[in-house]
């Protein structure tokens, strides 16, 4: 209907021309539809709808890097694209690595767009300009950690991560221009999302309980330093979080996973809301509701290990190995927790010489949690290092940690098809053959 009336729009005033240019589908959004502040908050609404998909935070890029590592060893998978990934054989026609870089770089173009018009029409009401500004600099951000973590190798892969990234896009454009950009270098990435989500925080609100607020640009700034390893820079942002009080372990290991709607747990930091319109949980809910999870190394010692209630509410089932983490269907996907900025800060305290009894503080708050006894043994830096991330693996296990951290600590791994080393190519997605076809300046990952 909107063209109907745009095209008989341009009939009645076109008299002098001698024929009429009919404007393709994808310019419209950036024409018609950011002409006031309201339609770039509907533009915005569709960036979280856009975030949900199941290529993203519906769950592809949780259950794909825990594929990829070695928590979840499946069996042979029905999905071709998905059984590449279990053997580490993809090609550039795979269709989950399409699919995250198509929805993420759909969702940075919306987010782009927003930015560029958002000056011409924030006069109308400021307050909500800002926080307008905030969740598009914010999903702009994740979405270029999201892509650079998953098609790139790692930060620290090179001394001066001058390796190639991902392109940086920052500019709207559409499904054919001013999208040619080449792969900035992977430390160049990591700048700009750092820069932005330190923008985002002045304009988000300070109300934790917010579709997003600062303290999920504060929570992701702590991930990002912590995957480059720049301990003191992701210990500030953890301090922020916790000593400002708004946030506490909730009183169940099982709560975050029950969470529904527009509800928010004392722990959540920032979260996919999923409602019965949305469904927006399908993929997570779908690889790994109720699985019979055959665990491999490390995780099948881990559990072993722990006998609490993870180990009887999480992983197993009459003692059976049996993930029921996203058993409610109906549930909200949790990104960021407190438990993960405990367990971040507890490392990072380490490698910066804080005294054990500190350190032990931070992840003995969730082993407590758990009915798990603290622990009062470890004295050493070497100890406490493989306490806490022992913890952190168990704690985060199935959701979407594991396979950065062996990337990040540059560690080897034994699945059943082979042993991996953290810098493997076979981790890396190749660049969808669609972009490489279409981007005359791209540039392929290595072995694809």
């Amino acid at each position: 209907m909107i063209r109907t009336y745009f095209l008989f729009f341009l009939i009645l005033f076109s008299s002098c021309s001698d024929y009429l240019e009919i404007v393709p589908d994808y310019k419209f959004p950036s024409e018609l539809a950011t002409s006031n502040l309201d339609s770039l908050q509907s533009i915005t609404n569709g960036i979280f709808n856009q975030i949900q998909s199941g290529n993203i935070y519906g769950g592809g890029i949780i259950s794909n890097s825990e594929l990829l590592s070695d928590n979840w060893n499946s069996s042979p998978i029905s999905s071709f694209s998905l059984n590449q990934l279990r053997t580490r054989q993809m090609n550039s026609y795979n269709g989950e690595a399409l699919g995250l870089w198509s929805d993420a770089y759909r969702a940075i173009n919306m987010c782009n767009i927003v930015l560029h018009h958002l000056s011409e029409h924030e006069e109308q009401d400021i307050s909500k300009a800002d926080i307008i500004r905030g969740e598009c600099l914010f999903v702009r951000a994740i979405c270029h950690f999201e892509l650079v973590r998953m098609f790139a190798m790692p930060y620290n892969y090179t001394s001066g991560n001058n390796h190639l990234g991902i392109p940086i896009r920052l500019t709207k454009g559409s499904a054919t221009d001013e999208q040619n950009n080449p792969r900035n270098q992977v430390n160049e990435v990591y700048l700009q999302i750092i820069e932005d989500l330190e923008e985002s925080i002045n304009f988000l609100p300070s109300n934790k309980v917010s579709r997003v607020s600062k303290w999920a640009s504060i929570g992701f700034l702590a991930k990002v330093y912590f995957q480059m390893n720049d301990y003191q820079n992701s210990l500030n942002k953890c301090d922020e979080i916790i000593e400002s009080g708004l946030f506490s372990l909730n009183s169940s290991v099982n709560e975050i996973y029950s969470l529904s709607g527009f509800n928010f747990s004392d722990e959540t930091i920032f979260q996919i809301i999923n409602i019965p319109q949305d469904n927006s949980n399908g993929v997570i809910t779908g690889r790994l509701k109720s699985t019979s999870v055959n665990y491999f190394s490390p995780f099948d010692s881990l559990v072993n290990f722990y006998n609490d209630d993870r180990k009887n509410l999480l992983y197993t089932f009459f003692g059976v190995p049996y993930l029921r983490k996203y058993s409610n269907t109906s549930m909200n996907i949790t990104i960021l927790r407190l438990a993960e900025i405990l367990l971040t800060r507890a490392e990072c305290k380490v490698h910066l010489n804080y005294s054990f009894e500190d350190v032990r503080e931070d992840y003995n708050l969730i082993r407590q949690r758990a009915n798990y006894s603290i622990d009062t043994s470890s004295v050493t830096n070497e100890q406490l290092l493989t306490s806490i991330r022992r913890e952190r693996c168990y704690e985060l296990g199935f959701e979407g940690d594991r396979l950065h951290e062996i990337r990040r600590l540059q560690e080897t791994f034994r699945t059943s098809v082979g042993n991996f080393e953290w810098d493997d190519p076979r981790l890396v997605y190749p660049i969808p053959q669609q972009e490489m076809d279409n981007n005359a300046n791209m540039i392929q990952n290595e072995g694809y």
